[in-house]
């Protein structure tokens, strides 16, 4: 998880809070910070996405969660369920072809249901030439929930859970009152059972890469 802290850095310079200052004519500092424009209550979030998981498989996911905003700063994501397409790679292909593993063996996660905490302590705007004004966010999250290795049949799916935990990056731009734009990036640690007898438990990293539209609810707009 190297990348969040320069990732931070990065979107943290688009995102600074926009502050007035007086001139230093010797009358004593004043300082203006504008209310947020932009404020939800609820948040119901339809996102795809990719799950570069690793050298044998990759996924395209669609989605669907749902936010509650407990303050202009804090909001917890109740859940956010994920299904994942998996295409398998060359290298996984030649395996099954050439030495006959199995194709549940690889099981890369093919259902995610998680939920998490999220923080929002950067909101800023920008003037796009000089004419239209973007309002932006960025939000720093904690996770935690379950993944379903692919088994084949469903029942098999659903046997084979397990749990994850992780930290995200978000960026939002506010398109309306009850429209935004969402990039996320999250990395989650999964804890991988041993289901068959030549397994053993393992710790993966599954990288969550989503564009969501979020569509936003019960606030009130500056």
């Amino acid at each position: 998880m190297r990348w969040l802290p320069l990732a931070f850095a990065s979107v943290g310079a688009l995102c600074a809070p926009q502050v007035a200052t007086a001139q230093d004519d010797g009358s004593p500092e004043r300082q203006a910070i504008q209310r947020r424009k932009y404020d939800m209550n609820h948040e119901i979030r339809l996102a795809v996405g990719s799950l570069p998981l690793d050298a044998y498989q990759k996924g395209w996911s669609v989605s669907l969660g749902y936010t509650t905003h407990l303050s202009e700063y804090l909001s917890w994501e109740i859940i956010q369920v994920t299904g994942a397409l998996l295409t398998s790679t060359d290298l996984r292909d030649e395996l099954i072809n050439f030495f006959a593993i199995p194709e549940e063996d690889f099981a890369a996660p093919r259902f995610l249901v998680t939920t998490g905490l999220e923080l929002a302590p950067l909101y800023g705007k920008q003037t796009f030439l000089n004419g239209e004004v973007g309002h932006q966010q960025l939000l720093i999250g904690a996770y935690a929930g379950v993944a379903f290795g692919d088994r084949g049949d469903f029942a098999a799916t659903l046997e084979d859970f397990r749990p994850i935990i992780g930290l995200g990056l978000g960026y939002r731009v506010f398109v309306s009152r009850q429209l935004s734009m969402r990039l996320d990036v999250r990395d989650f640690a999964s804890f991988r059972r041993a289901i068959r007898s030549n397994e053993s438990f393992e710790v993966e990293n599954i990288l969550f890469i989503t564009l969501s539209a979020s569509f936003g609810f019960g606030g009130d707009g500056a």
